[in-house]
C-alpha cells in the first residue's frame, strides 16, 4: 500500500516569521499540494535567535544555527513535521536525529547590490557607505573596493531596504533569491558574478528538514528534491564542513553541474579579512564532496603561507 495513502493527511511545516520565510514555505506547500491535493498543510511560525537579536552584530551573537535552532527543536519535540529553511542559514552539521529530506530547484544564487540610481559596484563613489553583516560579503567587498565604508546591517529584507531608502547607506548587499521570491527583483542595481563574488554555500536553495525516522515525510518530500541542486549544494556544504564553520565564516562556495561534470568555485578570507583567496575545481559530479574538502584544504594552506 502507498505510504502516502495510509498515513496522516495533515502536516505542519515550521518556518521563521519573516515575509520571505513565509513566502518560501507557501511555495513548498504548493508543491506538496500538487503532489497530494487532499493534503492539509498547517504552517507554524517560529521565532529564532537570529530573529530576536536583530540589533546585535553577528560577531556578538552565537551565530552557528542562529536561524534554525528553534525550528529544529520544534521538529525534535514533534510540534512540526518538517522545517523549511534557507539552506545557507543551516550549519554544515545537523543534529543526529534530523536529516534534509529534500532540496528543491535552486533560485538565483548570486548576491545583489542595491543602490540609489542603479549605480554599479565599480561606479560607486569613493567612501560610499555599504551595509552588510555577512563576514563573507564584507571580505569580498573590501577585496574588490577597499575604498568603500562597510557598516553593519541587520534585520529582515524589508527592514534592510527601508534603511537604504531612509538614506542610512549608499548601497546594501542582499541575496538575489530573496528579492526574486518577494517580487522585488526590480530593486536590484547589479547582480554580482559568482566567479568574483562567491555566494554563501547553499545560497538560493531551500532545505526541508525532517526527523530521520519519519518515513512518511521522507516519502512525501522525495518528489520535491532536485538532484542537480542537491549535488551542487552537497559539494558546497562539504567545503564549509571541512572548514568547520557555519554562516558566520568569511567563506563562500558555489557549484553548478553541466552534464556529468560539477564545477566548484570557493573563497576564504583570512581572519582579519585582509586577504581573500579563491580556488576552482571541476570533475565528475559524484566527486563533488571530495572537491569541496579538497578546496578547503588548499585554501587553508594558502592562508597559512
Amino acid at each position: 500500500m502507498n505510504i502516502l495513502r495510509e498515513k496522516q493527511q495533515t502536516i505542519t511545516l515550521g518556518t521563521r516569521s519573516s515575509a520571505l520565510a513565509r513566502t518560501q514555505t507557501e511555495w513548498v506547500a504548493s508543491l506538496l499540494r500538487e503532489q497530494l491535493p487532499s493534503l492539509q498543510i498547517n504552517v507554524k511560525l517560529v521565532q529564532t535567535t537570529g530573529d530576536i537579536k536583530q540589533d546585535i552584530p553577528f560577531q556578538q551573537v552565537e551565530a552557528k544555527g542562529m536561524f534554525v535552532k528553534e525550528i529544529e527543536q520544534a521538529l525534535l519535540e514533534g510540534s512540526i513535521d518538517a522545517g523549511v529553511h534557507s539552506l545557507k542559514d543551516m550549519p554544515s552539521e545537523l543534529p543526529n536525529r534530523l536529516i534534509i529530506s529534500a532540496i528543491p530547484r535552486r533560485e538565483d544564487p548570486r548576491d545583489a547590490l542595491i543602490t540609489y540610481g542603479n549605480i554599479s559596484l565599480d561606479d560607486l563613489p569613493i567612501g560610499s557607505k555599504i551595509g552588510t553583516s555577512s563576514p563573507r560579503r564584507q571580505a569580498q567587498l573590501h577585496h574588490l573596493r577597499p575604498d568603500l565604508i562597510i557598516e553593519e546591517l541587520r534585520g529582515n529584507l524589508d527592514t534592510r531596504l527601508k534603511k537604504l531608502d531612509d538614506g542610512k547607506y549608499n548601497g546594501i548587499l542582499l541575496a538575489a533569491a530573496g528579492l526574486n521570491r518577494l517580487g522585488l527583483s526590480h530593486r536590484i542595481s547589479q547582480f554580482l558574478p559568482t566567479e568574483t563574488f562567491v555566494p554563501a554555500a547553499g545560497q538560493g536553495a531551500l532545505a526541508i528538514e525532517t526527523r530521520k525516522n519519519d518515513e512518511y515525510m521522507t516519502s512525501l518530500l522525495t518528489a520535491l528534491n532536485h538532484s542537480e541542486t542537491a549535488a551542487s549544494v552537497s559539494a558546497e556544504r562539504a567545503f564549509l564542513r571541512a572548514l568547520g564553520g557555519g554562516c558566520s565564516l568569511p567563506a563562500g562556495a558555489y557549484a553548478y553541474c553541466t552534464g556529468d561534470t560539477i564545477h566548484l568555485v570557493t573563497m576564504l578570507a583570512s581572519s582579519s579579512s585582509s586577504h581573500v583567496y579563491y580556488e576552482e575545481l571541476s570533475g565528475q559530479v559524484q566527486r563533488g564532496e571530495e572537491f569541496g574538502k579538497k578546496a578547503a584544504t588548499l585554501l587553508q594552506q594558502r592562508i597559512r603561507l
